[in-house]
Parts: C-alpha cells; sequence; structure tokens
C-alpha cells in the first residue's frame, strides 16, 4: 500500500519501518490532524516542490489538483511508477528532485 516496489527492501527494514511509523512522536499527532481537515494559509518564502507518487494509494494522484490548486507558487512533479514512500521506489528520482529544488541559485 506504501510503495510500488515492497521488493526492493528487505523484510527486517519493511518490519522496522513500519515500527518505527508505529512509534514515531508524530505519527498518531499528524493521522488525527488529518481528519480535521488541515489548511495551509500563506505563501511560503522558499523555494517548494509537491511531488506526487502516480501510483500513491494514500494521497491519490487526483487530490494532486488540489495542492496545486493551494499552492500555486509552488513547483509541481509527478513521480512516474511511485507510491506514497517514493525513497524507496526511485531513490535516484526523488534526490534529483529535492536536489533540483534546492540548488543555489546564482
Amino acid at each position: 500500500m506504501l510503495m510500488t516496489h515492497p521488493g526492493r527492501i528487505g523484510e527486517e527494514r519493511a518490519l522496522s519501518d513500519a515500527l518505527a511509523m508505529r512509534d514515531g512522536a508524530g505519527f498518531r499527532p499528524v493521522a488525527r490532524a488529518a481528519g480535521k481537515g488541515y489548511h495551509f494559509h500563506g505563501v511560503p518564502d522558499v523555494p517548494v516542490t509537491v511531488a506526487w507518487g502516480d501510483r500513491d494509494r494514500i494521497l491519490l494522484p487526483r487530490q494532486a489538483a488540489i495542492a496545486r490548486e493551494r499552492l500555486p507558487h509552488a513547483r509541481h512533479v509527478t513521480l512516474p511508477g511511485c507510491g506514497h514512500i517514493p525513497m524507496s521506489d526511485a531513490p535516484d528520482l526523488l534526490a534529483e528532485t529535492i536536489l533540483s529544488t534546492t540548488h543555489p541559485r546564482p
């Protein structure tokens, strides 16, 4: 459900990731807040990229249109073949996406 290519990680990492998510201090508060309809108001003063996996089953790809509407100044990219955890599905693509946002500008 979280990734498109679960076979790319081993059993030990899958278990470790699941336990870290379950036991993480922020997981429950974020999950509770998500049901309340969080909305960001304002304009970020730093470069922002919203990257959406086209196979995400948690935040469905069609929801990217809402992100585009609510963050019109952000760069929006689709991560082909990626689920909700693109760092496991396509680590090089994700690194390239992050670096293209954070690289120094002249």
